[in-house]
C-alpha cells in the first residue's frame, strides 16, 4: 500500500526522501547512510532506503523502523550494448516506481558511480523534486580496479567521466561533499556553480560509543591476552587503506612492544594478500584478520590505540567512531582525516604511505598512557562538538528545504 498522495506545490512539515546506495555491505559510505537515516526523522524528514545489492546493514537500518527496498543492480557494462541499456532502463524504472509509491520529494545518492545519471533521470520525468549527489572520497577519477577486464579503457573512460559529471552537475540541484577536501576535489574536477556544491561532515552517534563494556572477555573472543597492548583498524582490506604500510611499521614497533596485538576489522579484495604475508613474516601471532563485524564498539572500547593508514580518504566514520570512543588515534595526514584531527591534540597525524613515521608514532602514543589518555579526550570532546548524527541530519534537512524552495520558485 502507497503513502497518502501529498499536493507537491508546497513545502510540507515533513516529506520523503529517498536514499539511494549501491550496497548494503559494511563500509563507511553505508555506514553514513545508516547513521543519516536513523537522524532525519527527528530533524523533520521520513527516508526511505533503496540499494542495489542487499548487505548487513539492511536489517539494522530496518530495526530502525526506515523501510528498506531492494531493486536488482547492474549486472552487464554499458558496452554489452542492447543489453546494457536495457538494463539501466529497467533500474530507472524501479528507482522510479519506489519513488512514486513513496511519494518522494529527494532523492540523495551514495556510491552509485555513473548509475547517479538514473537517479538525474527521474528529476526529468518529474517523479522527484531535487536530486543531490553524495561524494565519500577526494579521490574522483576511475581507477584499474574499476575496469580489471578493460584496462585499455580507462584513460577515455575517465575522459568522459569527468565531462558527464561536470554537464550533469549544472542539471543536478547539487553535491554534497562530506569534508572541505572532498569538496575541492569535486571543484576542480566537475566544476560545479557555486551555489550547487555543499560540504556536510559525516557524523557519527557519540552515545553508541566508549560505553562499558566486559573488556578481557571481549578480548578473550579474539584471542587477544587481556594485558596485551592492543592496536586495532576499522576498514575494508583494499589498496586505499594502506594496510600494506602498516604491516611495514609493525617489525619497528614489535622491537619496542614485542607483545603488542594488532587487529584488522573488514574484508576486501587484499585479504588473501595480506593473510599471505603475514603468514611469510611470521606475523600471524600478532596481527587478527577480523573479517566484517557487528560489534564494532565493544571492539574498539577493547582496544588500547586506533590506526588508520590510509593514502586518500573522503572522512572516514571509521575514524570518527574511534575518536568517540576515546581511543588514541594515529591516521595519516591525507583529505578529511586531516579536517577532523588536530595534530597531537585530539590525534596524530603521520604523512602517507610513511612506514618509518607510522612505526615512531605508534611506539610514542603506546609508550606515554598519559598522553594517549588525553589524546582519547580530546578526541571524543571533538566529535561531540563538530562531528555529531544529530547535527549532520539538521544540515540535511536545511538543504533539502533550501533546494525544494529553490525549484518551488523557478516553476512560479
Amino acid at each position: 500500500m502507497g503513502w497518502p498522495t501529498i499536493p507537491r506545490t508546497v513545502i510540507e512539515d515533513r516529506f520523503r526522501v529517498l536514499q539511494v546506495i549501491g550496497n548494503l555491505d559494511r563500509g563507511g559510505g553505508q555506514e553514513v547512510v545508516r547513521t543519516l537515516v536513523r537522524h532525519l526523522p527527528e530533524a523533520g524528514v521520513d527516508p526511505v532506503v533503496v540499494s542495489l545489492s542487499d548487505g548487513p546493514l539492511r536489517s539494522e537500518i530496518e530495526a530502525g523502523g526506515i523501510p528498506v527496498v531492494i531493486i536488482p543492480g547492474r549486472m552487464t557494462s554499458l558496452l554489452d550494448g542492447p543489453r546494457g541499456i536495457r538494463e539501466i532502463m529497467r533500474i530507472r524504472s524501479d528507482l522510479a516506481a519506489v519513488a512514486r509509491e513513496h511519494q518522494t520529494r529527494v532523492v540523495q545518492t551514495h556510491l552509485l558511480r555513473s548509475l547517479d545519471f538514473v537517479a538525474l533521470a527521474l528529476r526529468a520525468s518529474r517523479d522527484v523534486d531535487v536530486v543531490l549527489w553524495t561524494v565519500h572520497n577526494a579521490l574522483l577519477d576511475l581507477r584499474a580496479d574499476q575496469l580489471p577486464a578493460n584496462a585499455w579503457l580507462l584513460r577515455p573512460k575517465r575522459i568522459v567521466h569527468r565531462m558527464m559529471y561536470r554537464v550533469g552537475g549544472r542539471v543536478a540541484d547539487g553535491f554534497i561533499a562530506v569534508s572541505d577536501d572532498v569538496a575541492s576535489s569535486v571543484r576542480h574536477a566537475f566544476r560545479p556553480p557555486r551555489d550547487r556544491l555543499t560540504v556536510i561532515p559525516n557524523g557519527v552517534e557519540v552515545e553508541r560509543y566508549g560505553t562499558s563494556i566486559a573488556r578481557a572477555e571481549v578480548r578473550a573472543s579474539i584471542r587477544i591476552p587481556a594485558d596485551a597492548p592492543m592496536a586495532i583498524v576499522v576498514a575494508k582490506l583494499m589498496t586505499q587503506k594502506g594496510h600494506a604500510v602498516l604491516l611495514d611499521a609493525l617489525p619497528r614497533v614489535h622491537e619496542r612492544f614485542p607483545l603488542l596485538h594488532t587487529v584488522l576489522v573488514g574484508e576486501g579484495e587484499l585479504r588473501a594478500q595480506l593473510e599471505a604475508r603475514v603468514r611469510r613474516e611470521r606475523l600471524d601471532d600478532r596481527v587478527r584478520f577480523l573479517g566484517d563485524r557487528g560489534d564494532i564498539p565493544d571492539l574498539l572500547s577493547a582496544s588500547d590505540l586506533f590506526v588508520l593508514p590510509s593514502l586518500w580518504e573522503g572522512l572516514p566514520m571509521a575514524l570518527l567512531e574511534a575518536m568517540a570512543t576515546r581511543l588514541p588515534v594515529i591516521a595519516s595526514a591525507v583529505s578529511g582525516t586531516r579536517q577532523v584531527i588536530q595534530d597531537d591534540r585530539s590525534g596524530v597525524l603521520v604523512p602517507a604511505g610513511d612506514a618509518r613515521a607510522l612505526a615512531g608514532a605508534m611506539m610514542r602514543v603506546l609508550g606515554d598512557p598519559h598522553h594517549a589518555a588525553a589524546l582519547g579526550r580530546a578526541a571524543r570532546s571533538r566529535v561531540e562538538d563538530c562531528y555529531s548524527a544529530g547535527a549532520q541530519a539538521q544540515r540535511h534537512v536545511r538543504l533539502y528545504r533550501t533546494q525544494l524552495s529553490a525549484r518551488e520558485g523557478g516553476r512560479t
